[in-house]
């Protein structure tokens, strides 16, 4: 008799770390009518740098030919994406999925352009979740395209803002909630057996009952063993596939990583010749450490 189990785990993320890129070669753009554009620099100030959170980018990028590029304060008025309707209140922002929209400031160029690409465009200005290598470009009315896929430019982490310490992301909070005090990482708001903090790690709704991380189908090709398994997802999270012969903790082995896909359930395969087998899902923050 051949036995298989499934198994959900929600990997809450850790401790919010600030600086995302880090690389000392993997920091730079190419503006194709400038020159590099390092990502990591000291200007205009000390410390200044373009940092990628959940919902947007900040901070300043370097030109040596044109001068600092600003990505936006990290301050937007509703507290998760710039509106871009007016210069107090602009700058790049982050879908969750890794699509960027919106507007930088070049002080001696004007406005570039990261929303210029409809969805579907391969060209749109983007990052992996998984590895967190740019691709894509933005566009300058005034100098050009400035391309992000030069192999170059990776974010190592996506930091997250978390001023309640509460181990959710205010962004999120605001978005799911309206506020900053209606969920909580022990809490349970919608009384659905996950944890608020929980529901932030799956990206499910923390106020509708039962739409937590499940699987939703479980096939096995007893010809070919190979295992297809599809979950509810989200694209904002990254999904690790793991087997284990027998139910003892150490023993999972992750099978692969696969990101959310577009739409709210997302397919993935384990091949396994065992008589006996289990697995397990978790889902986790992208570029999380």
């Amino acid at each position: 008799m051949k036995t298989f189990a499934i198994l959900v785990v929600l990997a809450l993320p850790a401790a919010a770390q600030q600086s995302t890129f880090t690389s000392a070669t993997e920091r730079f753009a190419w503006w194709a009518n400038a020159g590099w554009i390092d990502f990591t620099t000291s200007r205009p100030n000390p410390g200044d740098g373009v940092r990628v959170s959940d919902t947007r980018l900040s901070g300043y990028a370097w030109s040596a030919n044109t001068g600092w590029i600003n990505f936006g304060d990290g301050s937007p008025t509703d507290g998760i994406r710039y509106a871009n309707t007016d210069g107090a209140d602009s700058g790049v922002n982050h879908d969750g999925a890794g699509n960027l929209t919106g507007l930088a400031w070049a002080a001696n160029t004007g406005w570039i352009n990261f929303g210029w690409a409809t969805a579907e465009d391969p060209d749109r200005p983007r990052f992996d979740l998984i590895t967190g290598q740019f691709s894509g470009y933005a566009w300058s009315p005034n100098t050009g395209w400035i391309t992000l896929g030069t192999g170059l430019l990776r974010t190592v982490v996506m930091a997250v803002e978390d001023a309640d310490q509460d181990g959710i992301s205010d962004a999120w909070e605001l978005a799911q909630a309206g506020n900053l005090t209606d969920l909580s990482g022990t809490g349970d708001a919608d009384d659905d057996g996950f944890t608020d903090a929980e529901e932030y790690c799956a990206d499910t709704p923390p106020l509708i009952p039962d739409m937590g991380l499940r699987v939703i189908k479980f096939d096995r090709d007893l010809i070919t063993g190979i295992n297809t398994i599809v979950w509810t997802s989200s694209p904002a999270r990254v999904y690790c596939l793991e087997s284990n012969s027998a139910l003892a903790p150490l023993k999972w082995v992750e099978e692969s990583k696969v990101p959310g896909a577009a739409d709210d359930s997302t397919l993935g395969t384990i091949f396994s010749n065992l008589p006996a087998n289990f697995y397990r899902i978790q889902a986790k923050k992208p570029l999380a450490p």
